[in-house]
């Protein structure tokens, strides 16, 4: 549940729509939701305006299942990232909206509004990319725009300095090397 949601339950409360008890069973697993083998933060993307994020790479199909499906039943985005590909597979084809990125990783779903903002994503080198990948994704899922700006090298100061601009722009910096 986001503010939005939030706020238009109270509404409805507040206008005799949806009733009390209707209400806290909407609120009721908030802030959290115990699933048995894991404790999802459902409020996590009221307090910060993104859910929680799942490491995917130590979990069973069967967790990941679970734990997104939850997400999804709460209308929250999904991020799992550190990702098999075989896992991938069968979020994809249990959740078709979603979106596996094999070099970052990911599987992503989105779901509602999330924030916004512009990062730049550098790297050192093409063999940083696949880290670097992981950030953009991350910070595309988060509502970002994302400048890659890849292979600028250390070595060479000049191939760094000719992107500076378009570095300086963004709110943040990302920095992958090594």
């Amino acid at each position: 549940m986001d503010e939005k949601a939030l706020k238009l339950l109270l509404g409805s409360v507040k206008s005799g729509r949806v009733s009390v008890d209707a209400a806290v069973g909407k609120l009721k697993d908030l802030p959290f939701a115990e699933l048995g083998y894991a404790t999802l933060d459902t409020h996590r993307n009221l307090r910060f305006g993104f859910p929680e994020v799942v490491l995917g790479e130590p979990k069973t199909v069967e967790q990941l299942l679970g734990i997104v499906g939850a997400l999804v039943e709460r209308k929250q985005t999904v991020l799992v990232t550190r990702l098999q590909p075989d896992k991938a597979e069968v979020l994809v084809s249990r959740f078709p909206k979603g979106l596996y990125h094999p070099v970052a990783r990911i599987f992503h779903l989105k779901q509602g509004k999330v924030r916004s903002g512009k990062v730049a994503i550098v790297t050192a080198g093409t063999s940083d990319i696949p880290v670097a990948e992981e950030a953009a994704v991350t910070a595309e899922a988060m509502g970002a725009e994302v400048r890659r700006v890849y292979d600028v090298g250390v070595a060479g100061i000049h191939r760094l300095l000719r992107r500076r601009e378009e570095i300086q722009e963004c709110h943040v910096a990302v920095v992958v090397a090594g």
